[in-house]
């Protein structure tokens, strides 16, 4: 991943590593404008990092149904490949939809960033 930094009008992707696990942060807008690029961006993220994420969506101003179904396409090819996607998000806003479409019964969701990692590592306990 040369550049780990992506930026459109609405969007931001930035990708790091804390360990073993794939921080990815994502800032913007996910609609059907930015879909290839996220796309892009996971595939580039499971490439560099394997299948241990967790993606910041704290600052999301905008999830459509695209980007709900990426997310969840992440996170069967993390529990595929044996690792986890876990996500960093609260329950208003964009990313309300997690809470509505019952997906965070099956992806495991934190407050922060903090907690995620802990989560990642199997420390939440």
């Amino acid at each position: 991943m040369p550049d780990p930094h992506i930026s459109t009008a609405k969007t931001k992707f930035a990708a790091e590593r804390d360990g073993d696990i794939g921080v990815l942060t994502l800032d913007g807008t996910l609609d059907y404008t930015t879909h290839e690029l996220v796309a892009e961006f996971f595939d580039e993220a499971f490439a560099e990092y394997g299948p241990n994420l967790v993606v910041d969506l704290l600052d999301v101003d905008f999830l459509d149904s695209r980007a709900t179904g990426l997310l969840i396409a992440c996170w069967k090819r993390a529990t595929d490949e044996g690792g986890r996607l876990s996500l960093v998000a609260i329950e208003r806003g964009a990313t309300r939809v997690l809470w509505i479409a019952g997906l965070t019964a099956h992806i495991p969701v934190f407050a922060t960033m903090e907690e995620a990692l802990a989560g990642a590592r199997g420390t939440d306990r």
